[in-house]
């Protein structure tokens, strides 16, 4: 079962009496789900757990001296990994809202915070979903089921250097060259074999 952790990025005084946050603990459990008031710590907790599979809801509106939704979201897209689904969770007019950029930027979807639990979780689930299909959890399902081999060399630069499984698979969610390269040569190799008929997919 993959293991998720929730990120709320939120000043709201009184978030933690939010129904939605109740029904995320209750999913995930207390301590997977980090609730972060400043945008600035909300990045570096980011950055620090990318080895985990996060899902971060994220406020627009922030104090005038903080970055608000719009920075937050390219920063973490251009900045840290494009893999982490970014769901935006605000009590602002979608309609009046400048949602250009967030769409160009990738964020995954939009809860109003006027929303029904269940309306919220029909855009959490399909976060949820889009682990299930990622080249990085599937790294991470072979390292699980074959630890032994977890830190054999798989991949080989041309400058000499060697990547085991665990390094690839953080590279991977960091979205660094190297796992860029991997990722695309890995799918390469998998159409390659699939289309000389070496290996076949089974549901």
């Amino acid at each position: 079962m993959i293991q998720i952790q929730v990120v709320i990025i939120d000043d709201t005084p009184k978030i933690r009496e939010d129904s939605l946050i109740w029904e995320l603990e209750d999913k995930y459990g207390a301590d997977n789900v980090e609730i972060i008031s400043e945008p600035e710590a909300g990045l570096a907790y980011i950055k620090a757990n990318l080895d985990k599979n996060l899902i971060v809801l994220l406020d627009i509106d922030f104090p005038v001296n903080e970055k608000n939704g719009h920075q937050l979201l390219g920063e973490i897209k251009e900045s840290i990994s494009q893999l982490i689904p970014i769901i935006l969770w605000s009590g602002v007019d979608e309609n009046k809202e400048r949602f250009s950029d967030f769409i160009n930027n990738g964020a995954f979807g939009f809860i109003s915070k006027m929303a029904t639990t269940e309306e919220a979780f029909k855009i959490i689930d399909k976060a949820e979903s889009y682990f299930k299909t990622n080249l990085d959890n599937t790294i991470e399902d072979w390292i699980i089921q074959h630890d032994e081999d977890k830190d054999k060399p798989v991949y080989f630069t041309a400058d000499g250097k060697s990547y085991s499984l665990n390094e690839i698979l953080r590279e991977v969610r960091q979205q660094t060259e190297i796992g860029k390269s991997f990722s695309t040569k890995l799918n390469n190799l998998t159409i390659d074999l699939l289309l000389r008929k070496k290996q076949k997919l089974n549901d």
